[in-house]
């Protein structure tokens, strides 16, 4: 149980919260999580494509250096987005 004046302590910080980050707040009254920042999306994109690439060439070229780098870097891809929707 907490006293008065951490209850007090409390609501003003919900309040100060309220009106520094709405979003914030519904989010977490809610219980939802936040959108996905487009920085973050945008790097695994990129990511995702350079993997794709990697994989394409290695498999193009004679080189299985290239091919195993393709290969690590699509697994460390699919890695990625399999923990990042578990959260």
């Amino acid at each position: 149980m907490l006293s008065h004046h951490e209850r007090t302590e409390l609501e003003k910080i919900e309040r100060s919260l309220e009106l520094s980050d709405p979003d914030l707040a519904i989010a977490l009254r809610e219980g939802r999580r936040r959108k996905p920042r487009a920085l973050k999306t945008a790097l695994l994109l990129a990511l995702d494509v350079a993997a794709v690439l990697l994989l394409v060439v290695g498999l193009v070229l004679p080189d299985p250096g290239v091919t195993l780098c393709g290969i690590l870097a699509l697994t460390g891809a699919v890695w990625t987005h399999v923990a990042r929707h578990r959260v």
